[in-house]
C-alpha cells in the first residue's frame, strides 16, 4: 500500500484524503472515569471502536480539455457573463470558468475522475440499482483504497491503479498547469453516537526538487517551496453534496417572511423536554439573525385559527424598521404563542404573501413555513402556494420552504413547498437546527477556510485540526486571525459549536486551484500532506478536544 499523501507539482499532483485512522477509548476525565470514543489518524490503520466514522467521496479535475464540454447545451465561459444562470468554478470569489446551471451536472460528470462507492467503475458515485449502506460499506481502512478486489467499491481506472505505480492515493492528478483546478467532496457518517468532528492533516514533505533553468530565472523564485503559497484552496460545508460551492444571492435582495405555527399542539415535546414552540423560536431567531446580519430583511407571521381573525396575522412586516434589526425581530419571534385551535397553514401562506408585496421590486421573496401538523381549516395550503408563487415550476414568483415536525408529514410538506423538492421541504426531529441551517441554503454554503495550501496545512495540523460545526449558523472559529471565520467566538468549548448528528450524511467540499499567473517559479516544487477526520463522542465531552497527542501519518 503506497503512502497516503498529497504531492502537487508543475507536472504532477498526488493527493490523499487519508483513510480514517484508529478508534480507541480512554482519556478518562478526572476521577469520574468517563470514557470517550475517538477516531483519528494513526499508522493508517483502524481498530474496532464504539464510535464509528465512515467516509465516501467523489473527486474532480479540470484542465480545460475539450472532453469536459461534451454534452453541454451552453458554452463554458472564461469571463464573467454577469448572468445569474451561470455558476462560477471552482470558487465564486475566485472563479476560473463559468458553467451554465443547466449543464452543471453534466460538467461535473465529465470531470469526475474517481469515486467511492463506484461499483460500475465509471468515475461517478453510485450506479443504477446499486444499494449502499455507508455504515456497513463505507471506507475506513487503507484496504478500501485498493480498487482491484471484486468487492471493492473504489473506482478502478488509471487514476486509482496502474501496474507501474500500483494502488494510488485517493486523488491522483497529473500534469497540473496554471489554470487547472480540482475538487473533492467527502461525505462522512458517524454511525453510532453524535460526535464532535475535526478536519485534520499533516505536512509530510515540501521540496524544491532542484531548480529548472526557467524556475531559477523567474523573478518570483525565492527561498522555500513556492507551490505552498501558489496553490490556493477553499474548504466549505457542501450542504447539498453537489461538489459545488453555492455562493448564494446578494443578501440585500432577500425579503423573507418567517411563518410560524401558533396552534396548541406546539406545546408538545418530542422526548427532549423542549416544546416544539420553543424549538421553533430558537431556530427562527438564529435564522433571522443570519439573514439580517447578511443584509436581508425579515418579517414574521403567526397562524392559528383560534388566535387570529382569518387564521393568521403579520407580527412584523418586511416594511417595518425592525425587519432589518436583529434584536427587534428576535423579540417578535419570542412571543410565538400556542393558541390552541386549528392549524391554518394556507391562511398563514396567504397572509405572509400579502405582506411580501412590500418587498422591493426584484427582491428574492421567500416564506419559511414551520408547522407541527397538517392543514385542517381554511384555504388548502397547496392552493395557497399556487396562488402566491405560481403553479408552474418554471414560473415561480417566490419560494416556500416547508419545515415540519410532529403530526406533519413529508407528503403534506411537499404539497405546499415551492419548488416541490426535498431542498424546500423537510420533516425534522431537531426542529431548531433545521430551521437555523436554512440560512446555508438561502445565503449560500458556508466556507470555513480560504487561503494558500501552506496556510491550510498549518490550520489542519494544529492540534486536532480545524474544528467543524454541526450547526453552521454559529460561525464557530477556534483561532481568530487564522484565516477561518474571524467574526466567531474563540472559545472551543463554546456552546456555539455543536455536535454532528449520527446516521446522517455530512459533506465537506475542498477545492484547489493554481492561478493562471503562476508558472516558472513553481516548476519542480512538490508538497505532500495527509488529510482526514478526527471525531469524539458528544456525550461527556465539551468539543475542546481530548486528543492531545500528535496525529501520526
Amino acid at each position: 500500500m503506497p503512502d497516503d499523501n498529497f504531492e502537487l507539482s508543475r507536472r504532477k499532483a498526488l493527493a490523499a484524503l487519508g483513510t480514517i485512522g484508529v478508534a480507541s477509548a480512554g482519556a478518562g476525565l478526572g476521577t469520574s472515569a468517563y470514557f470517550s470514543d475517538q477516531e483519528t489518524f494513526e499508522n493508517n490503520s483502524l481498530v474496532a471502536g464504539s464510535l464509528d466514522l465512515k467516509v465516501d467521496w467523489e473527486e474532480h479535475y479540470s484542465d480545460w480539455s475539450a472532453d469536459e464540454s461534451e454534452g453541454l447545451e451552453y458554452e463554458v465561459l472564461m469571463e464573467d457573463p454577469e448572468d445569474g444562470e451561470y455558476v462560477a468554478l471552482p470558487d465564486p470569489q475566485n472563479p476560473l470558468i463559468w458553467v451554465h446551471e443547466e449543464d452543471l451536472e453534466t460538467f461535473m460528470d465529465n470531470t469526475s475522475i474517481e469515486a467511492f462507492p463506484d461499483p460500475d467503475d465509471d468515475g461517478i458515485q453510485g450506479a443504477e440499482g446499486f444499494e449502499y449502506d455507508a455504515c456497513e460499506q463505507g471506507a475506513d481502512t487503507p484496504e478500501d483504497l485498493d480498487p482491484r478486489p471484486e468487492t471493492a467499491l473504489r473506482t478502478l481506472n488509471e487514476d486509482t491503479y496502474t501496474e507501474e505505480d500500483g494502488v494510488k492515493p485517493l486523488v491522483y492528478l497529473e500534469d497540473v498547469k496554471p489554470g487547472d483546478f480540482g475538487e473533492a467532496t467527502l461525505s462522512f457518517h458517524i454511525c453510532d453516537n453524535p460526535g464532535y468532528v475535526w478536519l485534520n492533516g499533516e505536512l509530510v514533505d515540501a521540496s524544491e526538487n532542484g531548480l529548472t533553468e526557467p524556475e531559477a530565472d523567474d523573478p518570483d523564485e525565492g527561498e522555500g517551496v513556492e507551490l505552498l503559497d501558489a496553490i490556493q484552496t477553499t474548504w466549505w460545508y457542501d450542504e447539498d453534496g453537489d461538489n459545488v460551492l453555492d455562493g448564494g444571492e446578494a443578501a440585500e435582495d432577500l425579503c423573507v417572511q418567517i411563518v410560524l405555527d401558533a396552534s396548541g399542539s406546539m406545546t408538545a415535546t418530542d422526548g427532549d423536554g423542549v416544546s416544539r414552540n420553543q424549538e421553533a423560536i430558537d431556530g427562527a431567531q438564529q435564522l433571522a439573525e443570519e439573514i439580517i446580519t447578511a443584509g436581508g430583511s425579515v418579517g414574521v407571521t403567526f397562524f392559528s385559527a383560534a388566535g387570529y381573525s382569518g387564521g393568521a396575522q403579520v407580527q412584523q412586516s418586511v416594511a417595518d424598521a425592525g425587519a432589518t434589526d436583529v434584536g427587534t425581530t428576535q423579540t417578535v419571534i419570542s412571543n410565538l404563542p400556542a393558541n390552541g385551535g386549528s392549524t391554518a397553514i394556507g391562511e398563514g401562506i396567504e397572509t405572509a404573501d400579502e405582506d411580501l408585496a412590500n418587498c422591493d421590486e426584484g427582491d428574492r421573496t421567500i416564506q419559511i413555513v414551520v408547522t407541527d401538523g397538517q392543514n385542517n381549516t381554511g384555504t388548502n395550503p397547496s392552493t395557497a402556494a399556487d396562488d402566491v408563487t405560481g403553479d408552474d415550476a418554471d414560473d415561480y414568483t417566490g419560494e416556500i420552504f416547508a419545515i415540519g415536525t410532529g403530526g406533519a408529514s413529508e407528503a403534506s410538506l411537499l404539497s405546499f413547498a415551492r419548488p416541490s423538492d426535498d431542498v424546500h421541504a423537510e420533516f425534522a426531529d431537531d426542529l431548531a437546527a433545521v430551521i437555523a441551517n436554512l440560512s446555508q441554503v438561502i445565503l449560500g454554503e458556508k466556507v470555513f477556510f480560504r487561503g494558500s495550501l501552506g496556510d491550510a496545512l498549518a490550520a489542519l495540523a494544529d492540534g486536532n485540526g480545524i474544528p467543524l460545526d454541526g450547526n453552521r449558523t454559529t460561525n464557530f472559529d477556534e483561532v481568530p486571525g487564522d484565516g477561518l471565520n474571524d467574526t466567531a467566538p474563540s472559545d472551543p468549548t463554546s456552546d456555539a459549536r455543536e455536535c454532528f448528528v449520527n446516521s446522517i450524511e455530512h459533506y465537506i467540499g475542498f477545492a484547489w486551484y493554481l492561478p493562471v499567473d503562476h508558472a516558472n517559479e513553481i516548476q519542480s516544487d512538490s508538497v505532500e500532506f495527509d488529510l482526514g477526520f478526527y471525531t469524539e463522542q458528544c456525550r461527556h465531552n465539551t468539543g475542546a478536544g481530548m486528543n492531545s497527542e500528535e496525529v501520526e501519518s
